[in-house]
Parts: C-alpha cells; structure tokens; sequence
C-alpha cells in the first residue's frame, strides 16, 4: 500500500512539472494566436534571432557547421546560426495558426495553369511553377502527381524553411497527409501540438505505435510524410554533408513493401511569410533481392538530395539536431 501512495504522489508531481513546462508554451501560442499571422511570425523570429544564439544549446549548431563547412568563416557561421533561430522562431509562432500559411491563390494558380498542362510536363520531363501571392511551388507538376497518385505513396521532408507547409497544403487541395515526427515528451505540450492541427493532417509518433500506424496508412492507400534528417541510432551508418551518420531506413522499407513512389519535398523561406517549395521527381527503390542494400543504397540518395539542399541554404536547416557521432 506504501508503495502504491508513493506511486500515486510521484505520478501527481511529474504532472505538475510537466504542466510547468507546458505553461510558458500554451502562453506563447495564445499570444500568438491573438495577433495577425504575419505579426506574429515577425515576433517569433525576432524572439528566435535575438535569444536563440545566447541559449547554451546553441553551440550545437555551430559546432556542427564547424564540422560539415571548416573552411567557412567564423562570420558567416554567426549569421547561419542567427538566420537558423529567426526562422525557427518563426516556425513555432506559425504553428499557433498553421491553416494560416496557405495561399488561396496557389488555387487561382491552379486553375489557370490546368491540371493537364502539368501532367503533359510531368510526362514530358519539363518543370512547372505555380506562383501565388506569398508562395511558389517549384516542380508544381510533381505535386499534381503527388495529389492524383491512386495508391499509397511517401514524400521525405527534411527540416527546412516550414517543414509543416507541404502537409498544410495537400490538405488545403483536398489530399489529406499523414506525418511521422518525434512527438514531444510533455503530454500536455503534445495535446496542444495534435489539436492545432486536427483537421489538416494526422501526426504520428516515431516508434512501434508510429509504426503500425503508418502501415495502416499505407495499406490504406494514403499519403504519409517523414522527417528523415535526424539521427537514427536503430538505422544504418551512411554519409551525411561528407561524414558518417545514423540514419533511418523506415522510408526505404516501407517503399518496398507497398511498392510506392517517394518524392522529395524541400521548404525554404524567402522572407517573413513567403515560401518556395520544391518537389522533386518521385524515386524508386531499386530491387536486387538483398533488402538491406537496397534500403541503404535508396536511403543514401536520399541524405545526398537533403545535403544538396543543406549546401544550397544552410541557414535554412535546423544544425540543433546530434546528426553526426562525435
């Protein structure tokens, strides 16, 4: 009986901490939400750029540009990292109001340009642009058929400009999306995240539950979505940006189970509100009868296409993350 009281009064404190933690960020999405959007992304990076690099977590980022780019100067990886936390700060103060990123003339678009035209290019090699008021989608053709594809098919995301955008818009054209993302450790701050995005795509954790719920996905002949730029230590030693990293091979296995094309989807932040996203040509799994090859073979294209994309923008991606063993 001791014990279960014990229990019960330990369990009642981790609650408490927990709703400690959660507090100063249920305060900031309120605030936030209280604000026009463009207001309070304006806020959030002037938060992020401003106490971002004084925070001791910091010195990841730089260390890890000191790692990939040696020869960059000391200057600009100041800068790099300054830019990083504005645009991370801003990708929290938009996550009040997710719905609020979409363009509606991004439809408008859309409709002139016809989904025809953009199958023909898609057929014919040719890359289209659909260009609304504050975003660009570059290989426009790519998403028609990411939206028209019949059958169950995988888009890799890495963490760059909104990483969230591409989700928001499937939805908004009518394809709703599932996500796997590490869902955050406070239960009260992991209620918050789900809630304010019911509605526009499913989060699912990473894990054994992640797991059988993103095969349901695509069993169902859905669309599901990874964050695949983090360390794996479950995964398999590939190289990342020129050094080894442990990297998952979930996207791979699940390719070749459902035989589905995966595509590539890269977001980059042009300024304030304004995005391009990039889609790039789905790939496939190439088959030699060895599973593990080929899900290391596929999965080291994959780190090669997101470092081409770290390498063009590196203030766009997130350096916070422990990618690489020390």
């Amino acid at each position: 009986m001791g014990r279960r009281r014990a229990a019960a009064r330990a369990a009642r404190f981790l609650r408490l901490v927990q709703a400690l933690e959660a507090a100063p960020v249920f305060l900031f999405l309120g605030l936030m939400r209280l604000v026009p959007s463009p207001a309070a992304s304006a806020i959030g990076g002037f938060i992020g750029r401003t106490l971002g690099p004084l925070l001791p977590f910091s010195r990841r980022a730089k260390v890890n540009l000191k790692r990939i780019f040696p020869d960059m100067p000391a200057p600009r990886r100041r800068q790099v990292v300054r830019r990083m936390w504005d645009n991370l700060g801003r990708v929290a103060a938009e996550s009040a109001r997710i719905e609020a990123l979409w363009d509606p003339a991004l439809q408008e678009a859309l409709s002139e340009t016809g989904i025809e035209r953009l199958m023909a290019a898609a057929r014919a090699g040719e890359s289209v642009s659909l260009r609304g008021g504050r975003i660009e989608i570059r290989g426009a053709e790519n998403f028609v058929r990411l939206l028209t594809h019949r059958g169950p098919a995988l888009i890799f995301v890495p963490h760059m400009g909104n990483w969230e955008f591409l989700a928001v818009g499937a939805a908004n054209f009518g394809a709703f999306t599932s996500v796997v993302f590490r869902r955050p450790n406070n239960p009260y701050v992991a209620w918050l995240v789900d809630r304010n995005r019911a509605g526009l795509f499913e989060l699912l954790p990473k894990g054994y539950q992640g797991g059988v719920a993103a095969g349901r996905v695509m069993a169902e002949g859905g669309r599901l979505a990874l964050l695949v730029d983090q360390k794996n230590n479950r995964g398999v030693a590939l190289d990342f940006l020129g050094r080894p990293a442990m990297t998952g091979v979930t996207l791979a296995r699940l390719a070749l189970r459902f035989d589905a094309p995966v595509f590539g989807a890269c977001c980059r932040r042009l300024g304030g509100r304004r995005f391009a996203i990039r889609i790039d040509d789905p790939i496939t799994v190439e088959r030699t009868g060895d599973d593990r090859a080929d899900e290391a073979r596929f999965m080291q294209r994959v780190n090669d296409r997101i470092a081409e994309w770290v390498r063009e923008t590196p203030d766009q991606w997130l350096w916070l993350h422990r990618r690489w063993n020390r």
